[in-house]
C-alpha cells in the first residue's frame, strides 16, 4: 500500500517523501507484447502513519523550550528599542542585556533554567572596542571580527541557573 500526500504530489517510500508522478489513465498500448524477465521479488515492509505530533512534548534527552505565553519579551524589546532610539544607540549595551536577561527567565533546556551574568558595562566596553577600531579600519575590523564579538560576549555569560 503506497501512502500518497494529499495534494498528490508525494509518496511516502518508508523513509522520506518522495516526488509521486500518477500512471496514466489510459497508456498507450505497447507495439510489441514481449514478456519481461521475471525480476527478483523484494520484500518491503509496511508502510506505517507517521506518529501524531505531541503538542507539550516533556522535557527530556536535550529537549529545550521557550515559554513565550507571557508578552513581556515583546515590551522588553519595545523599551529596548526606545532606549536605543533616545540615547542615539549609546543604550545599545543596555537594551541588548534587558532583552538578553529577559529571554533567558523564558528559556528551558531539559528542564533546567539558564541565565545571563553579564553586565550592560561589559558589553559596553566591548561595543566601544568595536566602533572605535571600526572607525580607525574604515570598518574592516567590524566585518572581519568585531561582528562576532558581542555574541561572544553573550555566550560567555550564559550559565545554568
Amino acid at each position: 500500500m503506497q501512502q500518497i500526500s494529499d495534494d498528490g504530489k508525494w509518496m511516502w517510500n518508508g523513509t522520506e517523501w518522495i516526488p509521486y508522478e500518477a500512471p496514466d489513465e489510459n497508456p498507450a498500448p505497447a507495439a510489441v507484447d514481449v514478456p519481461a524477465e521475471a525480476e527478483p521479488v523484494v520484500a518491503q515492509e509496511p508502510v506505517q502513519d507517521m506518529p501524531a505530533m505531541v503538542q507539550n512534548p516533556t522535557l527530556h534527552d536535550g529537549a529545550w523550550a521557550i515559554q513565550t505565553a507571557n508578552y513581556g519579551l515583546f515590551f522588553t524589546k519595545l523599551v529596548g528599542f526606545l532606549l536605543k532610539v533616545i540615547t542615539l544607540g549609546f543604550g545599545l549595551p543596555w537594551a541588548k542585556c534587558m532583552v538578553i536577561n529577559k529571554w533567558s527567565k523564558n528559556v528551558r533546556i531539559d528542564g533546567r533554567r539558564i541565565q545571563f551574568t553579564g553586565t550592560p558595562m561589559g558589553l559596553f566596553g566591548i561595543w566601544v572596542k568595536i566602533c572605535v577600531l571600526s572607525i580607525i579600519t574604515l570598518t574592516l575590523y567590524y566585518w572581519f571580527a568585531g561582528y562576532k564579538q558581542v555574541a561572544k560576549y553573550i555566550d560567555s555569560h550564559i550559565s545554568w541557573a
